[in-house]
C-alpha cells in the first residue's frame, strides 16, 4: 500500500468520510513530493480535477489534516503558510533563497544534539536558512 492510501486508511480508521474533495488534496500533496505549497497553489490545483470545489473546503480540509498531523504547516517569512505532508521518520528543514523565491528541503539540522548534551527532549521545532541560491548569488553578490 503507498504512503496516499495509507493516508487515506488512517482517516477512514477514525470515521472521517473520504470526498473527492480530500481525495484531490491527498493527490495534489502526493503528487508534489517535498514541495511546499499554500492553500492557494492547493486549491487551483484541485479545482483543475474538481472544478465544483471552493476555497473554503479545501482550507478546511487542510484543517483537519493539520489537526490529525497528516500534513505540516511551515510558516515562512511571507504573506501565506505552506503545507507538506508529514512524512514519518523524514526530518529535514528549509532554504529559502531571497532572490527568486526558491524553497529546497535539507536534512541539516543543528538541533539534533540537544537530548544528548542536557537531556532536553524537544519535540518540535522550526529552522529555516535565509540566502541565496546557486543562480541568485551572481545577481546579488553585493548582498552576500
Amino acid at each position: 500500500m503507498d504512503r496516499l492510501a495509507g493516508l487515506i486508511q488512517e482517516l477512514k480508521k477514525k470515521g472521517y468520510k473520504i470526498t473527492k474533495q480530500r481525495e484531490a488534496i491527498f493527490k495534489v500533496l502526493g503528487e508534489t513530493g517535498h514541495q511546499l505549497l499554500t492553500a492557494q497553489e492547493i486549491f487551483e490545483k484541485v479545482t483543475q480535477t474538481n472544478a465544483g470545489t471552493n476555497f473554503s473546503t479545501v482550507y478546511r480540509n487542510l484543517e483537519l489534516l493539520l489537526q490529525e498531523d497528516i500534513i505540516k504547516k511551515v510558516e515562512l517569512d511571507r504573506d501565506a503558510a505552506y503545507y507538506e505532508l508529514s512524512q514519518s521518520g523524514d526530518h529535514h528543514h528549509h532554504l529559502i533563497c531571497k532572490g527568486c523565491g526558491n524553497i529546497k528541503k535539507t536534512d541539516f539540522c543543528p538541533f539534533k544534539k540537544i537530548e544528548d548534551e542536557d537531556g532536553f527532549t524537544p519535540v518540535e521545532h522550526r529552522f529555516e536558512v535565509y540566502g541565496y541560491c546557486k543562480d541568485c548569488k551572481e545577481i546579488n553578490r553585493d548582498k552576500v
